[in-house]
Order: structure tokens, then sequence, then C-alpha cells
């Protein structure tokens, strides 16, 4: 549909002289279309005038100025044209996102797709709404948009678009960086170059993103095929690349050339690296130029000159700051940072810069190049704050924290090698649980209930379609209902609602705070252990961390072969799936578990920890370990447990800030044993039994078989100071982990929606305590669920549960608890007592070590014991003001 813009500014158009220099003619001649209430063609001027400006005179703050009164008389004009609206709110929305406003840009593309009455450029919208969350770092947000996309792109008329948008959400899945994502990249690329096959005359742009992204994606698979093609790919770019006679394509073709040969071929890799150089004069190709010399540093690295390399990178950052850098060892501040666009490459080139002092300080055994890997590690924690900050969606963030991880333990073996116990507690809190952690801090925040409560609701809708997602993509199906695409408009719309209200609360939420070094207090007759381990780095396994804390001992400790230490972990859990049988059993189990104590406990650290209370902080697999069951002495056949109190937590800083919640739940105890279920799951003949006998203990109700409906416990759960759930569960399920109840299951989802008061849950149901491993945050556990919700303590199980067992075990455990015993000591006495009483087979940690204590193990006494402590104060205050009364009394008669 045609513009039709006013004879008068045609004319204005005609006269001599460039738009921008007739700019107060125009401007008179819209003010007397607003003057004259005629917004239909102001609408229609302002938006050709915007056009002008923008492309031909690139006058870009006057043309968004323009286009802005464009759509605003659009809005208002009568009869309102839907399409001229969605033209102007189009052109808006491009030209912010072409001087980089990206925030702006979504929400504008995103007023295209409210206007309902049409769906002009509506698949475009979806795909540039994907893009600029591809630039901004949330690469799950773009790969939604850009999927949505296709819903709208006729396959015959939109070839070049579907092209397109194939090719971009390509781009997207490779940044997520996994295989997975990488292999779905590829798929997507693959479709792209099908279609392309169909077209007379393709564009040549789009044949030469096609080969240079799947040489891209398959030199980030593992194996030497996959180089092959890799090459052969970028070999038929840079031929297309050469027809194009682009600067930014031959730069960016020769640059990956450059990178793919760095590792084994460094003078033919410099050769590309010196040819993408030459063709960086343009201002269009500029920004490879720090890519470019980021090659050249990894070049240098590989050939083992490290000081070279390092001055590459300050190369790197002088390109990317505009400035000249004299020292190699400078460093970007905080605010630099922020002005980073791809902050993700930026991030590349400080870990590549943190190896390279690292490899440094191995060849030359120096101390200054240590201390440069930790700045270094610092700045990039700084970056990945400012990233944090940004208005993500919750697996985005998972995503940068994952970046970060590798990053920090890295870091971890430079404060190993300075023993810098202060950094190195900082980089192993700042490892674990921080999106955890903003949780409670938004819970402590001074706001209205109902606005933290909505806020809830946005971030776990959010989680909710992108699982949805998720399970679209694996059914292959390409679009979302517009059901649910209008909620996720309503959800973003609100968080920046929100964010404008609460300034101050919404930016200090994404900056949670580190318990200081300086700060740890630990009483004598306890001890903290903290472990740091990540997953393969770089195709690399990388060391793992201990660190042990207490009252008068600390000590950073390194735990080598990490592969032995992670197939031990992995045979320990496999003996752990069944109860013992044999003798044999017995003896290979044990010496299996004391192996791994050996490992995980240096002798250095081991008389420390005689007869203390431990706190574990694990990591990665060793959140899978029951340390109760690990063996101290292969001879004697002793248990950990035997010897220490030990109870877990996701990390000491989110500890602090979960503990200083207040609880208000007014009820004492809610116990769920479903027996039955209507889904197929077996029953459990013992829950019942155990909920009751808890019972005993703790005044409350019970919501057994038809009762215990999940609906209930949603509408209660937040009621009741301990929540206690004898159930099956399943944390493992792909899609959606869940708890049973006896007609449905709690997912996760909704699990993340509650909010409970519980000062302590009881998981006791299958696997509670596992989960998807994130890399830099954790086991995505229904535990963690809890603890996400609200709760103080959650004891959840590490295996499949014996319902037998478990009810024995819980039940002394809340008879332990209600004397007054700590939730970690009575627990432990409750394994104790069950471990002593049995033998054999029957005494097999399968039986009594998979519920494990995670949070805050102070005393927690029923109402009717604190009542009857009270009670027996005052009887005891009587009787003493008695007994004073009648020796005051004798005495005066002696007198």
């Amino acid at each position: 549909m045609g513009q039709k813009i006013s004879f008068e500014l045609d004319s204005i158009h005609r006269l001599s002289g460039s738009d921008y220099e007739k700019l107060s003619l125009y401007e008179q001649l819209l003010g007397s279309h607003k003057k004259n209430g005629d917004y239909t063609q102001l609408g229609l001027d302002a938006h050709q005038l915007g056009r002008w400006l923008f492309y031909k005179e690139k006058k870009w703050s006057e043309a968004i100025k323009i286009t802005k009164i464009a759509y605003e008389a659009k809005e208002k004009a009568v009869p309102f044209n839907p399409e001229q609206l969605k033209r102007s709110y189009y052109n808006y929305a491009n030209f912010n996102k072409s001087r980089r406003n990206y925030a702006i840009a979504i929400r504008y593309f995103r007023k295209m797709l409210e206007v309902k009455e049409s769906i002009f450029f509506n698949g475009k919208a979806y795909a540039l709404i994907g893009d600029c969350y591809r630039k901004l770092g949330d690469l799950y947000q773009a790969v939604e948009n850009q999927s949505q996309a296709f819903k709208y792109f006729d396959p015959i008329k939109d070839k070049i678009f579907i092209i397109s948008n194939h090719i971009n959400i390509a781009i997207a899945y490779k940044n997520i960086r996994n295989q997975k994502s990488i292999n779905t990249a590829i798929s997507h690329l693959q479709i792209a170059d099908s279609i392309i096959q169909t077209i007379k005359e393709p564009r040549i742009h789009d044949l030469y993103a096609i080969n240079n992204n799947l040489g891209d994606m398959y030199f980030k698979k593992i194996g030497v095929e996959n180089m092959h093609k890799s090459i052969a790919y970028f070999e038929k770019a840079l031929e297309i690349a050469k027809k194009m006679k682009i600067d930014k394509n031959l730069a960016q073709i020769n640059l990956n050339l450059g990178i793919i040969y760095s590792k084994t071929n460094s003078s033919l890799a410099k050769e590309y690296f010196n040819r993408a150089l030459s063709y960086t004069n343009t201002k269009d190709a500029g920004y490879l130029i720090p890519k470019i010399y980021m090659g050249f540093g990894l070049s240098s690295f590989t050939e083992k000159e490290y000081l070279k390399a390092q001055i590459y990178y300050k190369k790197a950052f002088e390109n990317y700051f505009s400035k000249e850098i004299k020292d190699v060892h400078w460093l970007p501040s905080k605010k630099e940072l922020t002005l980073i666009n791809d902050k993700a490459v930026f991030l590349e080139l400080l870990k590549r810069k943190i190896q390279a002092y690292l490899a440094n300080a191995e060849k030359e055994n120096d101390t200054i190049s240590y201390v440069n890997v930790i700045r270094t590690v610092k700045t990039s924690d700084e970056l990945v704050d400012s990233m944090m900050n940004e208005n993500l969606s919750h697996r985005s963030k998972l995503l940068w924290r994952s970046l970060a991880s590798q990053i920090y333990i890295i870091g971890l073996e430079a404060c190993y090698r300075l023993n810098n116990l202060e950094e190195a507690f900082y980089f192993m809190e700042k490892n674990k649980a921080l999106l955890l952690t903003l949780e409670v801090i938004k819970k402590k925040a001074t706001i209205p209930n109902e606005v933290l409560e909505k806020e809830t609701e946005i971030e776990n809708e959010i989680f909710h379609l992108q699982k949805l997602f998720q399970k679209a993509l694996l059914t292959q199906k390409d679009s979302i209902s517009e059901i649910i695409l209008a909620q996720k408009n309503e959800i973003q719309q609100f968080k920046d609602s929100l964010s404008a209200l609460y300034p101050v609360y919404f930016s200090s939420i994404n900056s949670p705070k580190i318990l200081p070094y300086s700060e740890l207090e630990v009483e004598d007759d306890k001890i903290i252990i903290q472990y740091t381990m990540a997953e393969t780095v770089a195709r690399v396994l990388p060391d793992a961390y201990g660190m042990v804390i207490s009252c008068n001992h600390r000590k950073l400790f390194k735990l080598k072969k990490i592969k032995s230490l992670l197939d031990k972990i992995s045979l320990l859990r496999e003996k752990l799936n069944t109860p013992f049988k044999t003798t044999e059993d017995i003896n290979s189990y044990k010496k299996i578990a004391h192996q791994l104590y050996i490992e995980l406990f240096p002798k250095t650290i081991r008389d420390e920890m005689k007869n203390k209370k431990i706190t574990i902080v694990a990591d990665h697999f060793l959140s899978f370990v029951p340390f109760d069951a690990l063996i101290t002495d292969l001879e004697s056949g002793k248990y950990m447990i035997e010897s220490n109190e030990i109870n877990y937590t996701y990390s000491l800083s989110f500890q602090q800030e979960n503990s200083s919640i207040l609880k208000k739940a007014d009820k004492e105890f809610l116990g769920v044993a479903p027996v039955r279920f209507s889904n197929g799951l077996s029953s459990l003949t013992k829950s019942e039994q155990e909920i009751n006998k808890a019972n005993v203990y703790y005044d409350g109700s019970l919501l057994v078989k038809d009762q215990a409906l999940k609906e209930t416990f949603i509408q209660n759960s937040n009621q009741y100071k301990i929540l206690h759930l004898a159930t099956h569960a399943d944390a493992s399920d792909s899609i959606a982990p869940w708890i049973a109840f006896r007609k449905s299951k709690l997912t996760i989802d909704e699990l993340n929606t509650l909010k409970n008061n519980a000062e302590l849950v009881v998981l006791s149901a299958c696997n509670t305590s596992l989960g998807e491993i994130r890399r830099g945050e954790g086991v995505m556990s229904l535990a963690r669920g809890f603890f996400k919700s609200g709760a103080n303590t959650v004891i959840p199980s590490l295996w499949q549960t014996n319902d037998k067992a478990t009810a024995i075990i819980t039940s002394d455990f809340y008879k332990n608890l209600s004397q007054g015993k700590s939730k970690s000591e009575a627990l432990r006495i409750a394994k104790l007592n069950y471990l002593h009483a049995n033998v054999d087979a029957e005494a097999s940690p399968y039986y009594w070590a998979p519920l494990i204590l995670i949070g805050d193990t102070g005393i927690l006494l029923p109402e009717s014991n604190r009542l009857d402590i009270l009670n027996a104060s005052i009887i005891l205050i009587l009787l003493l003001l008695a007994l004073y009364f009648f020796i005051s009394k004798r005495n005066n008669k002696s007198f």
C-alpha cells in the first residue's frame, strides 16, 4: 500500500537543498496538519519525511523523532488504518535497531504485532525481534521469536525472508555453545541451503552466509572429519566473497580460515589474518579488527609466545575503545565495559588473555602473571555482572553463568598458586547459586507484595513458555499459539513497567552481595568445606578445587585426576542404587567409598575434620555424592556419618540471604501422602504411616489418599512451618520435573510460582535432589525449587528411597527434632539409629543414606514443647519465689 504524501510535502522536497536543511519548512507543514486535526495526512507526510532523512541523508536522530510523530498521528487518525500504523511502527523500530537501541526496537516491533487488524510484516517483525535479542545476548528469546516468524512467511513468496531467518536463527543457536545447539544450527543452515537451490537468482550474500556459518558450525564440532568439512565450507565461502567484492565479507572469511589453522599451522593462520586485516580499511569492516588481533594472539599462544599474545590482545583493546593503550596489562573500567556491544566476543577476548597469563606463569614460574590472571578474571566478572543487569530471560542468564564459570575455574588456579584465599573464596561463591540468591533478595525487597507476586508470576510464565517452546521444537512445530505470544508480550511489557516503577529494586536484585571472606565466622565445633568443579572447557577437563574453613584453619586445596574422580563418583552411585547382596558387594562398595574419601579430603585437612559438624558446599557431580556414606577407614569400614554430622548448602552467600528471611507461617505441620495414584505409579503403602508418625510430634493437617490433591497443597502450603511430602517424584524429566499427587503432578514450573513459609520441607520421594546440572549455578532440582519458593531447610533424596526405611528414619528424625536437637543432628541420630539397628543388607547405605539436609540446621521445636517449657519455667519461678518468701519469713521470726 503506497504512501499518499501531500502536494505541499512534495513541493518542499523538490526545492533545492537537502531535506535536513529544509527541516524548518517541513516542521511548519507538519504543525499545520496537527493544528487542523488532519492526523491522517500528518502521519503519511511524517512517515515519508522520516524515510528520506534516514535512508538518503543519514540524519538518524531527526528521522527517529519525525517517525515518532508519524506513528502517534496514525494512532489518532480517523478512519483508523492498521497497515499504515504498522508501517510507521516498523520504521521507528527498525531505525532504532540500526542505531543499536535494541530495547526500544523490540518494544515497537511488538506494538506492530499488537495491531490485530492486520498481519502486515508480522513475520519480519518476529524475525527482527529475534535479531535484537541476539545482539542483546538473550539467545533463547532470539530463537523463540525467530521460530515464530516462520508462521507468517509464505513458503513461495517469502523464500528470501525464510532463508534469512534460518541463517539468523542458526547464528543464535551457534552462540548458545553446546553440541546440541550446534547440531540444530546446522539443520537450519541446511534447510536454508535446500531452499536457496530452488531460486533462479539467489542473493549472493545468502550463499556466502550459509557456507561461512556452516564452516563455523563444523569447526565447533569435535572430530577430524568435521574439521575437513569446516575448511571446505570456508573455502567455498571465500570464493563467493571474492565475487561479492565486499570488504567486510572478505575480512570475515579470511579471519575464520585463520582461526581454523591457528592451532595447527601458525604461519598459514597469520597469512589469513594479515589478509583479513587488509580488508578492514572501510568503515563497515572496521568492527572485525579486534577479532583479527584476537586471532593473531591465538596463533602466538599456540607458538608459546605468551607475551606477544598479550601485545595482540592490547591492540584488540585499542580498537574496541578507540584509544592508544601503552600498558600491555591494561584492563577496561566498569564504565568502559558497559560500552561494549558484543559482550560475548569481548568475554572471549578476556578469557584468551587470562589463558595466556596462566600459561606464561606456568612456563616461567612468574608470580606477576598469576596476579594478572586474577585481575583479568575480576574484570570478566564485572562484564558478566553488567550483562546480568540486562533484561535477559532466565535461560539466557543461565548461559552467561555458564560462560563465567569457565573463567572462575581458571582464576582458581592462580589463587591456588598464590595461596590467595580471599579471591579464591569469592570465585567459588560467585560460581554457585547466584540466580537462586537473586530470588531470595526479591523476597526481602520492600516492595508491595502484589508487585512481588506479579513479578514472580511473570518470571515463571516466561520459564513455562520457554519449556513449551522446547517441546514445540522437539515435535517439529515451528510456531507457538497466538494466545501464548500475547501472554509473552504482556509479560515483557509488565516487566518494563516494574523496572520503571522500582528502579532501585531492579538494579539491586541483579547484583547480589557475595559474603565477604573477611566476614566468615565459624564456630569451634564446625567446619565448612567448599568445592568448585567444572565440565570440560575447550575440550579439556580442568582441575577442581576445595577450600576448608574452620575457626582456626583455612586452606585452599586442589583435586587432581578429575576424570578418575568422576568415574569413581559414577561407580559409587551405581552401587548405591540397590542394597548389598553379598560380602563382595560390601567390600567393593567400601573400597570405592574410601578412595573417594581420600581424594575429596586431602590428608592435610583430615585432622581438622575430626568430630566436627561439617557443612559441604558441593558443586557439579559432587552434588550427587552422599558424604555420610563415604568410608573413613577401610579396615574398620567406618562410615563418615559415624564421625561427623554433615549438612549441605548451595553457597554460603545464599545461605546467609535465605536465613535472613522472616517466616510467617502460623500452623505447624502439613503432611501429604497420596498412597495410591491415578496415573499408573506404584503404591506407597508405608507413606501414610510416615506422615502419621511425624504428626505425633508436630500438630497439623494431613492430606492422605483422595485428599492429597495438588490444588489443595498449592492453596494451603504457605500456612505451614513444616511440609512433608511422602510420594513419587522425578527430577530428571527433561520437559518438566514433577512431584506426584493423588490425581495429578506438580511440575517444577508450578513449584516456582508457589510461595511457602516453611522452616523445613521434607521431600520423602525419589531423586528430589537430582536434576540437570547448569554450570556456574548448580543442580536444577526439585529441592532447589522449594528454596526458590521460600523454604529455609529442605531434606531431599539423592536416589530412589525405600518407603519402609524412610518411614522409620523420618519418624525418628521428628522425635529427635521435637526434643530440641538441631535439624542436622536429628537427622544424623535417626540415620545412625537405623544403621546400628540393622546388619548386612539391611544396613546398606541404599536404605539410610539417600536423605540429606540442605540449608539451615537450627532447632525447630513443636509449639506444644515450647508451651511446656514456658509453663515449666513459670512453675519454677513461682516455686523459687515461694521458697524465697518462706526463707525470708523464717529468718524474720528468728530475730
